[in-house]
């Protein structure tokens, strides 16, 4: 059955290619502003299958547009953020913004990705503002967490059909980094499940774009994410992913300002 499943992705793959239809699967995505968890924090712990390098991702979307990722340790007096853009026309990020965050000190920009206004191409400017271009969308980075991602699902007009989105993302080569389109990722709903007594969808994720290898994703019936396990590291350090929701906190911009000091030891 896996054979079959990877060969029916193989098959929809090349024919999105050989057409050129490069926006197929984004007629699969709806657009409804109601669907877009304004002024809501998801909180993530983020560690390897077996719970090593356990971390926190703290996703937060000011409004309908912009999102911030705050990826922090307990006790930690560093964090990283990514400030980010969503182009809902393409449900792929629109740009992206990197900082790190220091204890008593102003943030720190560490790169930018921007793309143009038709989103056929990403700027990278940590790659000596190399231009990138884009060929497919939806588009979304493992390296971000998915997060993009997790935004786009409940935007799916059917959650039943498979969806074809691809990896375009931060590919770390040695001590070097590049920036690509990295292949193609399939969605397949497997089941419908209980989890805490709760309905959810527990969908298969892989494809070229993730080695050819296939992971599970879970997400609850409006579309949110849950968790996803990928056997498949998305940055040094990571030989394969567990992200799973803890808690969802509603704030606003203020508090969302606040606790992100807090998590470098800031009062």
């Amino acid at each position: 059955m896996a054979r079959v499943s990877q060969f029916r992705f193989a098959i929809a793959a090349l024919a999105c290619a050989a057409t050129g239809s490069a926006y197929a699967q984004v007629s699969q995505l709806r657009f409804d502003a109601s669907k877009v968890p304004q002024g809501t924090v998801m909180h993530y712990k983020k560690s390897q299958l077996d719970g090593t390098n356990a971390t926190h991702v703290s996703v937060y979307m000011i409004d309908g547009e912009n999102l911030e990722s705050l990826k922090w340790d307990e006790g930690s007096t560093v964090a990283t953020l990514v400030k980010a853009r969503m182009d809902w026309r393409r449900f792929s990020v629109r740009e992206f913004h990197s900082f790190r965050l220091e204890r008593g000190k102003a943030p720190e920009l560490r790169g930018t990705l921007a793309t143009t206004a038709g989103g056929a191409q990403v700027k990278v400017s940590f790659l000596q503002d190399k231009v990138v271009p884009i060929t497919h969308w939806p588009w979304h980075s493992y390296d971000f967490d998915f997060a993009s991602l997790g935004l786009i699902l409940p935007q799916l007009r059917n959650p039943e059909e498979d969806l074809i989105f691809w990896r375009t993302d931060v590919v770390f080569v040695g001590e070097g980094m590049d920036f690509a389109e990295v292949g193609g990722i399939r969605l397949h709903l497997e089941a419908m499940e209980l989890r805490d007594s709760q309905q959810v969808r527990r969908y298969s994720i892989g494809g070229a774009g993730l080695q050819h290898r296939y992971g599970k994703l879970w997400t609850n019936t409006a579309g949110g994410l849950i968790e996803y396990q990928i056997p498949v590291g998305d940055e040094p350090g990571y030989d394969n992913v567990r992200l799973l929701l803890e808690r969802t906190q509603p704030l606003t911009l203020t508090q969302w300002e606040a606790f992100k000091r807090t998590k470098i030891g800031e009062r």
